[in-house]
């Protein structure tokens, strides 16, 4: 995949230094490295240095975002190492009213990770409204090839039990898994998903999706969220 961000070499070159010093421990099942210590946020940082403001905390064994909405600035988090293709799983839960969502191949720079991340969207499916008070539509929910095809199915619990969620990227392949069921399956960069793309919002964004390789974001979109068992395999 193209790699467009002259800030990526100086990442690649210290990601592992970087992660080794963090404190997050890599398991022995496996290869599965554990993004989450339950306790701490080491191996986080603010999208562009940003300040957590305790906004992000460990708190009872998750990893909690502490927002209300127009709480801005936002504060996006993304780990402090960078990835490729990865098998990455988590569990998350919300409140009434949430959204949030995971990114991948992330780049610091611009304004917002998602301009250079894709993302797997968390959300309150039937409770959020956007900014003018209406209802996402089919392809903005939860488990969708976000903004562009809605999830095959909605398998989300009940606002505040825990989901399983898993994303998978191998080179421009990418699967979205909810609660064990495939809801995405789509590959970057090919002829349809260009097309697509040229009719999404992310038209007008040029670094999304370019990147090959970069960090994994959590976003803060001014509502609470809880998420535990991050853990990741690379590819």
């Amino acid at each position: 995949m193209i790699k467009t961000m002259s800030k990526l070499p100086y990442f690649m070159l210290t990601a592992a230094l970087a992660f080794s010093i963090s404190g997050v421990a890599e398991e022995n099942d496996g290869g599965w490295i554990s993004l989450f210590d339950g306790k701490t946020l080491n191996g986080w940082k603010g999208y562009n240095d940003a300040e957590i403001n305790g906004k992000w905390m460990a708190k009872d064994g998750t990893l909690h975002l502490d927002s209300v909405p127009d709480s801005k600035p936002y504060t996006n988090i993304i780990t402090e190492q960078q990835f490729d293709d990865f098998d990455l799983r988590f569990e998350w839960k919300i409140e009434k009213g949430t959204n949030s969502g995971v990114m991948f191949h992330v780049g610091e720079g611009p304004p917002q990770p998602y301009l250079t991340g894709p993302e797997y969207q968390v959300l309150d499916n039937e409770g959020f409204r956007n900014g003018k008070g209406e209802p996402v539509t089919e392809a903005e929910k939860t488990g969708s090839h976000y903004a562009v095809e809605p999830a095959t199915s909605d398998e989300t619990k009940p606002i505040g039990e825990w989901n399983q969620s898993r994303i998978v990227v191998k080179g421009n392949h990418v699967e979205y898994y909810t609660n064990g069921v495939k809801t995405a399956d789509y590959k970057m960069h090919s002829e349809k998903w260009k097309g697509q793309i040229a009719n999404a919002k992310f038209s007008k964004w040029k670094d999304y999706a370019t990147l090959g390789k970069g960090h994994i974001g959590l976003q803060d979109h001014g509502h609470k969220v809880w998420f535990r068992n991050l853990k990741v395999k690379e590819l």
